[in-house]
């Protein structure tokens, strides 16, 4: 299996880590004041730094197929226009249910600017059909990929086989250091949220998310596992630092790694572009990230103005094209008193238009119900079988992912120890 090309944002700071991200922070937060001239060189040194990136890729893959997974938003945009400037047609990857968002929209894309498209794992899925993929998942990545990679995993192999490309470009991290960390329960718990924002205290926070995981929390050693916590990068510091070490520290080196390690078992060099130390340090050191820009709403609608205007230096053309939220970046930039109302009567016109790309729905739940059943009896040493079967025997369930982590994990553990000895 190829070695990770991933990017640990740590590397950053050489010394005393601590000291040095304090010191950056405090240089970040000054450049608020820059003046107009200065925006304009960084905007400068952000587009040479990311070109030259991508030059230099590209020079030692000539000849080869590249591909790129292809969304509807803003950071595999940025990427294609990197491309394109450089020459480069990709390969255009996307995957899930053909009428979800970022389908349609990179679709159209592709088809307008006669690049090749392919829509991966597009067939509604199936219990049977997932299962075969979780375990190819565990199997790939050693049992430390999680189960809900699957359609991720499925996906890359269908696109592996048919174009065999040697470099695939992804948008991993992307829009994180620009709008940065949006609490959900996708990648983590509430604990983080609830206790970084003084919610609750870590203790109380602890017992109840691992209660609604379905431990069996009598058999914890609390005093233990807090302090554990408590020396974690995003546990040490004040509310905004521990959301940048969570993003890097967590989100991208736990959650999205997993997805690019996967990748690389099909692809000879992935290349997570926005988390190469080239653009990090030029990121981190401008004013357009998220610990330096304007907070509230008014700092969330100027996430987009970054990437928008890289694209108009790097590949103009791009400017005309929708993006999935609707708007084109050069609409955006006509500025937010043009953005504003415009987004809020298009957002109106097509609220729920379009169903998501991936759906746990009824198919999931008979998966979850059948493999339970075959749970080994060392898990449920660990988590309490009877509430997990109650909540599981319930008829209200959601359809997100995030939800169904929680009756997913004994799944995956146990297949992990089964894969482990052979037995899967």
């Amino acid at each position: 299996m190829p070695q990770i090309n991933y990017y640990s944002f740590y590397s950053l700071f050489h010394h005393d880590l601590d000291k040095n991200i304090f010191e950056n922070k405090s240089i970040i937060l000054n450049k608020k004041n820059t003046n107009q001239r200065d925006t304009k060189n960084t905007l400068n040194r952000l587009g040479k730094i990311i070109l030259e990136l991508i030059s230099n890729i590209f020079d030692k893959n000539k000849g080869y197929e590249i591909s790129l997974t292809l969304t509807g938003g803003m950071d595999s945009r940025l990427i294609l226009a990197c491309l394109l400037n450089a020459g480069v047609k990709p390969n255009c990857m996307v995957y899930g249910n053909p009428e979800s968002k970022d389908v349609v929209y990179s679709k159209k894309l592709a088809e307008q600017l006669g690049l090749k498209f392919h829509n991966a794992v597009s067939q509604p899925p199936d219990k049977d059909w997932y299962y075969q993929w979780v375990v190819e998942t565990i199997k790939r990545d050693n049992g430390n990929s999680h189960l809900h990679r699957a359609h991720r995993t499925a996906a890359i192999a269908e696109h592996a086989e048919m174009y065999q490309p040697k470099v695939l470009f992804t948008g991993h991290m992307g829009g994180e250091g620009i709008r940065g960390l949006t609490y959900n329960n996708y990648f983590a718990s509430p604990f983080f949220e609830w206790v970084n924002e003084e919610k609750k205290g870590p203790l109380e926070a602890a017992k109840i998310v691992l209660k609604d995981y379905f431990l069996k929390t009598e058999n914890i050693d609390f005093d233990t596992l807090i302090n554990q916590v408590a020396e974690l990068p995003w546990m040490k510091h004040d509310k905004e630092l521990n959301k940048f070490y969570f993003l890097y520290g967590l989100v991208g080196d736990i959650h999205h790694a997993q997805d690019i390690r996967l990748y690389q078992t099909y692809v000879e060099k992935v290349v997570p572009f926005f988390l190469q130390e080239e653009y990090l340090e030029a990121l981190f050191n401008s004013k357009y990230h998220f610990l330096a820009r304007s907070r509230g709403f008014m700092g969330k609608l100027r996430n987009p103005w970054l990437y928008c205007k890289l694209i108009e230096q790097i590949y103009p053309p791009l400017l005309d094209f929708p993006l999935a939220n609707g708007f084109s970046p050069r609409e955006y930039l006509k500025g937010l008193w043009y953005y504003v109302p415009v987004k809020v009567y298009r957002d109106f016109r097509k609220k729920d238009k379009y169903p998501p790309s991936f759906s746990y729905g009824k198919w999931y739940q008979e998966f979850v119900q059948e493999h339970a059943l075959n749970i080994s009896p060392e898990i449920w040493e660990i988590y309490d079988k009877k509430r997990y079967f109650e909540a599981l025997g319930k008829n209200e369930h959601r359809t997100d992912e995030g939800y169904w982590h929680k009756f997913s994990n004994p799944i995956y553990f146990d297949l992990v120890e089964k894969y482990k000895k052979a037995k899967l």
